[in-house]
């Protein structure tokens, strides 16, 4: 695992760290078994940054039983919780995924990031529709390159990924509404 660094995060005006193996290195992607197919692994995504940025603390004790190995972090005071952590699939290899919840003032905000190499195009970025009612549109780039942005219905999960080199990167962000009365 590399260094975490700042990410630009222009949707809400704040960072959130990056980390992981760096996409364009030549390690190879596991290959236990066949490539895990692209539905299932959209599925995977959406389904942990969902519940790992939800603000419900038995979230990351089910990403573990979901095959999520935890990273260590550090603690990041009040306002921030924190997870990270890595799971490897079938035909991707290392997935890095980070996830937080904010808490402001007055609400809460959850943020994902899901940070992988697809060298061979296994994702299709069509299968992200329909995840937990995401909708949404694709654009294709150059060469293989694709860009994508859905939201689900009630307009309080937004997710802007792409696939540019190989290199993909999912961002979630969960409006959790209200901050909790202490």
């Amino acid at each position: 695992m590399k260094s975490l660094s700042l990410l630009p995060f222009c949707l809400l005006a704040f960072a959130a760290p990056a980390f992981g193996q760096d996409a364009s290195s030549s390690a190879p992607a596991d290959q236990s078994g066949p490539p895990v197919a692209s539905a299932d692994a959209f599925k995977i995504f959406v389904e942990t940054c969902a519940d790992i940025s939800s603000g419900d603390p038995a979230a990351y004790d089910r990403a573990k039983d979901a095959g999520w190995t935890p990273n260590e972090t550090e603690d990041t005071g009040p306002y921030n919780k924190v997870y990270s952590g890595y799971r490897d699939l079938p035909g991707l290899g290392e997935v890095d995924l980070w996830g937080a919840v904010y808490s402001l003032p007055s609400q809460r905000l959850g943020y994902c990031r899901v940070d992988f190499s697809d060298q061979n195009n296994i994702l299709d970025f069509k299968d992200m529709a329909g995840q937990k009612g995401l909708v949404g549109s694709i654009t294709a780039g150059a060469n293989s390159d694709v860009y994508g942005a859905w939201e689900s219905p009630d307009k309080k999960v937004l997710v802007i990924g792409d696939r540019t080199d190989g290199a993909v990167e999912l961002e979630f962000n969960l409006l959790l509404g209200d901050k909790p009365k202490s």
